[in-house]
This record gives structure tokens, sequence and C-alpha cells, in this order.
């Protein structure tokens, strides 16, 4: 009896001083995570090929308060410089921020047209590697470097990257607006179509500069996510407009935001995406695509009638029949472009290589068959 109390007694003093030791140990240690690394919420890489080297662009965060404030004050700082590899040039950002670069916060990545033609393996890895890149952060490209482009001041935030984050990730596949991770660049990368798509970010100066209590804000920027670049290894185009939107619906994990069918006698009709299926199969050489969309009548104008309309109404019903037909003919435009373009961002050689097997050349884009059908069901009110 007297050796069970001890033991007992000898297993608390153990625990006991273990978390004694776990007490002082934390109170007089500092962690590097937190002490010796700057969070990194955007990174780019501009490949320069005349001098053959990497120039990068990091913005980071930093927020602080002053002594007796219950607010702390946000700041983004936006660093830039050039390396033989990425890794150099991140080497010599930690080297001005004081602090190492931690990718392990970071949701957005921008490359230029040009470090898009490297490989692409070689060019994530190093950051998910040895960077801490979560595979889930969205890759963009854009029309300025991304020195220029992270550094612009937002009109929602002064954060290009930030907004980015918040528009991307909250809404993918909206008006043309598609989310590509650095996993499905490289899945898409090292498939058989060896192409894929990512938004392209265009920016212009806001025309009515917004207001503080100071007065009028300079210098502010609005972003445009509605166009796509599609590219493979070598070649690149830029997808705007409605076939972006379409291009969107069909590559995106999930969609949201609205369709509009508009007559030539100027009647149009709006739908809410409620759902998608996507589903492709090939049979030779012949791929057949099939996107069901659920939706909602949003909005309709210019329409006599003498009641309002919904979605059980014959007219509503045809207006989503005539949209899915010309959904379907904008995905068929979308092939002969990547025939044109000989970069097979639709993924149609991977799915035919599922069906012909190893007798199915490498470029044979030109001999494949796209059949594509979208069919949209209107929800009718209860």
């Amino acid at each position: 009896m007297k050796f069970s109390t001890y033991v007992l007694r000898s297993k608390w003093a153990v625990i006991g001083l273990v978390a004694l030791f776990l007490i002082v140990f934390a109170r007089t240690v500092n962690s590097p995570s937190l002490t010796k690394s700057a969070i990194i919420i955007g990174i780019g890489i501009d490949f320069l090929e005349d001098e053959r080297q990497f120039e990068v662009t990091a913005q980071s965060v930093l927020m602080a308060s002053s002594a007796g404030e219950t607010s702390s004050q946000t700041t983004y700082e936006t660093y830039t410089d050039k390396g033989n590899t990425i890794s150099g040039a991140l080497d010599a950002i930690s080297q001005k921020m004081g602090l190492t670069a931690s990718l392990s916060h970071c949701e957005v990545v921008f490359l230029t047209r040009s470090a898009l033609k490297l490989d692409h393996l070689q060019l994530i890895y190093p950051l998910t590697g040895m960077y801490s890149l979560r595979e889930q952060a969205i890759v963009v490209s854009g029309d300025r470097k991304p020195s220029e482009l992270m550094a612009l001041r937002i009109g929602t935030t002064i954060s290009a990257p930030y907004f980015l984050q918040s528009a991307i990730l909250n809404q993918e596949g909206t008006d043309g607006m598609i989310r590509t991770t650095t996993k499905d660049l490289l899945a898409r990368s090292l498939s058989r179509s060896q192409a894929t798509a990512i938004p392209y970010i265009s920016a212009k100066k806001m025309p009515s500069q917004p207001m503080d209590q100071q007065g009028e804000q300079k210098d502010n920027f609005e972003l445009d996510l509605s166009k796509i670049l599609v590219f493979d290894h070598s070649k690149s185009s830029v997808v705007e407009n409605d076939l972006a939107e379409i291009l969107a619906i069909y590559l995106s994990e999930a969609t949201y935001g609205s369709l509009n069918y508009l007559y030539e006698s100027g009647e149009t009709v709006e739908f809410r995406i409620l759902d998608k299926q996507v589903s492709s199969k090939a049979k030779g050489r012949t791929v057949s695509a099939k996107i069901q969309l659920a939706v909602d009548l949003l909005d309709f104008q210019h329409i006599p009638a003498d009641k309002p309309l919904t979605g059980a109404d014959a007219f509503i019903k045809d207006t989503a029949k005539k949209l899915g037909e010309e959904l379907s003919s904008k995905l068929v435009k979308l092939f002969e472009l990547s025939k044109e373009l000989n970069v097979d961002f639709l993924g149609l050689k991977a799915k035919a290589y599922q069906s012909v097997g190893r007798d199915l050349e490498e470029d044979c884009l030109a001999t494949l068959t796209f059949v594509p059908t979208v069919t949209l069901s209107v929800k009718e009110a209860s």
C-alpha cells in the first residue's frame, strides 16, 4: 500500500516538473516562426530573359499597435530583388526585411508569361519545398510586372494580393473568374494535355477616387478579373468576355454568379447559378462534355408581361434552353481557339488518351472532335 502511494506521488511529481518546465520554457524562449519570419501574403515571379535572372517580388504584412492603444495598424510592405535562382532572390529579400521570408501564409502567386515558359515543377518546387508555400495558393498572371501590380493601391484595400485572395477564393467562377491553385497548375502541366488556365489580371486607375476623412485618396486602382490566360510551356493567349465566362464554368470546381441571355429585340433574362455538374468522356478521338446547371430566375427586363414571370413560365424555360445552346456554341469556339493555338487548355488530349491509349500521338489536338452540351434547369417557385 505504501509502495503504491509512493509511485502515485512520484507520478504526479514528474508531471508537475514537466508542466513547470514547459511554462518556464515557453516564457523564456522565443519561437523562430514568430520572431524571425516575415508573413508574406503574395509573391510574384518574373523571368528576365535578357539577363537570365529571376525578379521576385514579395509583399509582407506588419501589424503594430502603440502603447495604450487597443487597435492595431496594418502595414503592407513590398520588396523586389533579383537572383540567378528564385531562392537567391528570396534570400536577398529576407536580408532587406531583416527577417526570413515564409510563404506559409501566402495565398497568391503572380507568374509572368516569361516565367510560365519555364519548367513548372522547377518553378513551384522551391516555393513549396523550402519556403512552405501551400499547394492551395492561387496562381494568377497579368498585364503588368508583379513588382508593379503588387504595389498598386486598390480601392477597397491597400493590398492587391489581399484583394485577389478575397475575391478569387470567395467568388471563383463568377463572370469569367477562375481559380487555379499551384497543385492544379502542376497536375495539368504534367498531364497529357500539358496546358492550363489561370486568371489574367489587368489594372486601371479608378475614374472616381475614394474619399476619406482627410479628403481624396489619389492613385487608387481597380482590378479586372474577367480575363483568363490559357497557356502551355511555350504559347499563351488571353480569353476575354463571354468566352472566359463559359471557360471558367467548364474548368472551375465550383461556380457561382449569374448568366444572361439577350434577345435580338432587346429582351434580357438573367439567371443565377445555384449548382453545376460537369462530366466528360471519350470514345476514340471524340470527346463529349456535358455541363448541367441548376439556375434560378434572377432578373428580366424589356419583356411585355401582364404578371411577374417565374421559373415555371414557358418563356423562361425556353430562354434557358436557348442560353444552353449559346453556351455550347461558345465551348466549340474555345475548342477552335485551342486548335488554332495548339494549346489544349480544355484537357481533351488527356481524355482521348484514356480511350485511344498509346496509339494516340503527342501532337493530336487537330485530329480530335469535341461535342459539348450545356443544359440549364430552372428552379420553379414553390
